[in-house]
């Protein structure tokens, strides 16, 4: 047993875990919760609770060497959050066409370049995948947000996000993970992806 009574598991325990049931206990338009009832791989049976919600897309729009971002209200957090552009997949929508039109409603800039930098998973609980994309805007035109957004575009240097970033102010996960992936990319790339 480890220490916290749990058996370790051998290499050959590690085929995955088996769902033996699965109940959706919460639906709405937005997501599911299912609470499964899962095989662990030493054999073991277990609750597991998770919840499926659809894929987003995150961009991180550059103009002019800056990066164009949104003051976003959060409504379960109660307050005002330093973002880049994002929102979720429509059903059967590409997840770059999905960039596009997420960007040009939230800011009202039009992407002249779109550079596809990888997804991940932002939680272990759900099957969402986060698509990170990085573009390069020059013209502004009219956001076309939805009733609910309360957003102001603010456009700031790659280091002043930096700064916010590293004084703790800037707390939106996909917008952290975002900017992470675009620095590397930068340092690794360059030019390729529309930064210097």
């Amino acid at each position: 047993m480890g220490r916290w009574g749990h058996t370790f598991l051998r290499d050959s325990a590690l085929d995955g875990w088996v769902r033996i049931d699965s109940k959706r206990v919460y639906s709405s338009d937005y997501f599911g919760v299912y609470i499964d009832e899962v095989r662990l791989p030493n054999g073991e049976r277990i609750s597991y609770d998770w919840f499926e919600a659809p894929d987003f897309c995150v961009v991180v729009p550059l103009r002019d060497e800056k990066l164009v971002m949104i003051e976003n209200y959060r409504y379960p957090a109660d307050g005002w959050f330093l973002e880049f552009p994002a929102g979720h997949l429509e059903k059967g929508e590409d997840a770059q066409d999905a960039a596009k039109r997420e960007l040009e409603e939230e800011t009202g800039y039009t992407p002249k370049e779109l550079f596809y930098l990888q997804w991940y998973y932002p939680t272990s609980r759900s099957n969402q995948r986060a698509y990170v994309f990085v573009a390069r805007v020059d013209k502004k035109g009219k956001t076309k947000r939805e009733q609910s957004e309360l957003q102001r575009v603010k456009i700031v240097s790659k280091d002043y996000l930096k700064r916010k970033i590293l004084s703790g102010e800037v707390k939106h996960g996909a917008t952290l993970v975002a900017f992470a992936l675009a620095l590397f990319s930068w340092l690794l790339l360059g030019e390729k992806i529309g930064a210097r």
